[in-house]
């Protein structure tokens, strides 16, 4: 259930979960970070690891549990989902992350690749990226607009609920498990 204000009346929290092996992919994003934190003044959130550091960046790390995830999930303002394009592993990721994100209403910036382009529709329910030029332009204008984020927020929401959700899909698992027995 969605929980975010969407509002900017204290500071922004960009977020992004993973585990040890994926935190690669979050690094790809320093320099973007970097540089608008010269502007802007946000906290980023990571889940699922021990550790990450990045000097002149405010990082919260929260270890992976999973009593945690939900509510250490629903503190993001902004949802990253970064991935590289030229490594064919990522070809066989899932979207968990993005649907993550977007379940909990986070409105979420995703690498433009793989599931994400059948999960997110760009600046509707999320926002596709293919360059750090992207990036930044896409989290420089949802840490500035909260009405924006609201909107792809909630779109993410109705998304999520509408095509992925257990009750969206109960009849397609029913039929299978039928089928079988």
């Amino acid at each position: 259930i969605p929980v975010n204000t969407y509002s900017n009346d204290q500071t922004l929290v960009v977020g992004w979960s993973g585990s040890h092996s994926t935190l690669k992919y979050f690094y790809l994003l320093k320099d973007v970070l970097l540089e608008l934190r010269k502007q802007y003044n946000f906290k980023i959130l990571i889940f699922g690891v021990q550790e990450c550091n990045i000097d002149g960046l405010d990082i919260e790390v929260v270890p992976f549990h999973k009593t945690l995830e939900v509510s250490t999930l629903q503190r993001l303002d902004i949802g990253l989902y970064p991935l590289p394009l030229n490594e064919e592993w990522v070809y066989g990721k899932s979207g968990l992350k993005a649907l993550q994100y977007m379940a909990l209403g986070v409105p979420t910036i995703a690498t433009s690749i793989g599931a994400n382009l059948r999960i997110i529709e760009n600046n509707v329910s999320g926002v596709l990226v293919t360059n750090m030029e992207e990036w930044y332009t896409a989290i420089e204008s949802l840490l500035n607009k909260p009405q924006l984020r609201k909107k792809i927020g909630l779109n993410g929401n109705k998304t999520v609920v509408a095509e992925y959700s257990i009750d969206a899909n109960k009849n397609t698992y029913l039929e299978i498990l039928q089928s079988v027995f």
